[in-house]
């Protein structure tokens, strides 16, 4: 079983940049094909093209990956600029001359605006996704989605009635899960899971809600948790731990291949990650890599993710 990760390397290098948008008149026919058109006529590189349901404006908005190294950049975003009614640019990597530290959040509530952010919509699955043919999953991927999306910070955690056939997904990793951990699981994982258990509804017929796991690990090391819609960027995640919040789906992995998920889920949360930011030498260190994150150039990004991403294999079982 394999399992996701939110740190994905390259995604924040000088290589690229992300952008957001969507069209001023959003029910035209071809408005894609103009879009790139831009790019086209400027000879920038498109790496990765997705169009979604829009939650800010009637109809679809549609996200971008530029590659630098070619073409003109600059002018291809001064001309969709005037050409779409909402521009976001997801990646600091593109800054003008008037700014050299790139945009960190100063404050938790700051992170309200990585809801916007993501690399990827929870809803918008591969052609090779396990879920990609089933109708009903994907629509329960876009209402968990959606309601992460949503989420402010200060408001309750949304709590999830989960379905039958989800809670018995879940079975299935717990067991298997739980058979693994004395053997597998290092010490402070296996030190903390009994008291899941015991105060968050850890069982195998119970998706526990993230606002139970939240409220304990705050207790224990003052980490908290929060709904992400979706996968971001290696900074975003980064800077989230610097204010001792962990993003967290709610979604899980779809029916026919439980033991296997090519993205993070609820499983891949809250039965691998959450455990060790109940540990307090392990949420310090999440803590200062996050800050040491904050205002960091691109490359410098890529090294403490990577830091981050081996620690947590070493310290627990990474096949969530």
């Amino acid at each position: 079983m394999e399992g996701g990760n939110y740190i994905r390397e390259g995604r924040d290098s000088t290589k690229s940049t992300w952008l957001l948008f969507s069209p001023k008149a959003p029910d035209s026919a071809g408005n894609l094909a103009k879009y790139l058109n831009i790019f086209s006529t400027h000879g920038v590189n498109l790496s990765h093209i997705e169009s979604r349901s829009s939650v800010r404006r009637p109809g679809y908005e549609f996200m971008l990956e530029c590659e630098h190294g070619a073409g003109d950049f600059g002018s291809a975003l001064e001309e969709l600029k005037q050409n779409v009614g909402y521009l976001n640019i997801i990646s600091r990597n593109y800054k003008d001359n008037r700014s050299a530290v790139p945009w960190f959040p100063r404050r938790i509530r700051d992170l309200d605006r990585f809801a916007n952010q993501i690399l990827s919509y929870g809803a918008e699955l591969d052609s090779d996704h396990p879920g990609f043919t089933d109708p009903v999953y994907r629509a329960r991927r876009k209402y968990f989605a959606d309601i992460a999306y949503n989420y402010k910070h200060g408001q309750h955690l949304p709590h999830v009635n989960y379905t039958k056939e989800e809670v018995a997904t879940w079975g299935v990793v717990f067991r298997k899960l739980t058979e693994l951990y004395p053997t597998h699981a290092c010490k402070e994982h296996n030190h903390v899971f009994p008291l899941l258990i015991e105060n968050c509804g850890y069982r195998e017929d119970n998706i526990p809600q993230l606002e139970d796991v939240s409220n304990f690990l705050k207790d224990c090391t003052g980490f908290t948790l929060r709904p992400v819609a979706g996968l971001l960027s290696s900074r975003d995640f980064l800077a989230g731990l610097a204010f001792r919040v962990f993003h967290s789906t709610q979604y899980i992995r779809h029916h026919s291949r439980p033991l296997y998920t090519p993205e993070p889920d609820v499983c891949h949360e809250l039965l691998g990650h959450a455990p060790l930011f109940a540990d307090p030498a392990f949420a310090q260190f999440s803590q200062e890599i996050g800050l040491a994150s904050l205002g960091a150039p691109d490359d410098y990004i890529e090294k403490l993710a990577t830091v981050i991403d081996l620690i947590n294999m070493q310290l627990y079982i990474h096949l969530l």
